[in-house]
């Protein structure tokens, strides 16, 4: 089936989806993006591969490559996928995703639930508080309650008894990478390992905050940073003269 877009959103968290909204519809007042979400029934086995099968049944009859984009788990999978068949991707964004792909909020949430004797629900306010600094006291238990769903709805390879890891590395089309400098998940040396896996044309950026959900709260600035790479992505001898000029 072809897609009258070219530029498609990977989600695996429907219960998260609402963290993604403000860019989504920023980056649509200019580009006309698509959004593919996994739903997951409480019956289905939790694998990203099983994710990046539909993925890919979805993508892979359209006629041009899509340029996908993605947070977290979502950009996981957004990168498994470009370097499974990077014939159908164009460029890829990734958000808050470290240099080991397999890192995300859930593994983060497995390691503490090991290492910590608290109960499950002051574990997850824990993760709602260090995901979401900048978020209000009032908000947090909103909060928790859209993790705890999450670790029941989204595909993933983790879980208290096991913790898979995924080879690192680049792909071959465009890659725009962007993190916040406050994120627990892709701080550090996790997100800045990612340089020498670049590609000369590639971009990696940072914001001073916002958390594992920096997008949510610095949309405009995210946003500005995204729009310029598509814009590149789509007409590269245009920037090119545009930066010489």
């Amino acid at each position: 089936m072809k897609h009258d877009y070219q530029f498609l959103w990977v989600n695996t968290s429907p219960a998260l989806r609402i963290f993604h909204r403000n860019l989504f519809n920023y980056l649509a007042q200019e580009f006309k993006v698509g959004i593919w979400e996994y739903h997951q029934t409480v019956d289905e086995s939790s694998t990203m591969s099983k994710a990046e099968e539909l993925l890919h049944k979805y993508i892979s009859n359209n006629e041009q490559p899509l340029h996908l984009i993605g947070h977290g788990m979502g950009g996981t999978l957004a990168w498994r996928y470009a370097r499974s068949h990077p014939e159908n991707v164009a460029s890829l964004s990734l958000l808050s995703v470290p240099v080991q792909p397999a890192i995300d909020w859930q593994s983060y949430y497995y390691y503490h639930l090991r290492s910590l004797t608290y109960e499950r629900n002051c574990i997850l306010r824990l993760m709602a508080t260090s995901l979401f600094p900048e978020a209000c006291p009032g908000c947090i238990q909103h909060i928790t309650n859209r993790l705890d769903r999450d670790l029941l709805e989204a595909p993933s390879d983790h879980s208290l008894w096991k913790f898979d890891l995924l080879p690192q590395g680049g792909v071959e089309m465009p890659l725009f990478l962007a993190a916040a400098e406050d994120d627990v998940i892709a701080k550090g040396i996790l997100f800045s390992d990612w340089i020498e896996h670049l590609k000369p044309k590639d971009e990696i950026w940072h914001h001073k905050t916002g958390g594992h959900f920096f997008h949510h709260w610095q949309t405009t600035d995210v946003g500005n940073q995204v729009k310029e790479f598509w814009q590149q992505s789509l007409f590269p001898q245009r920037s090119l003269a545009t930066a010489l000029s």
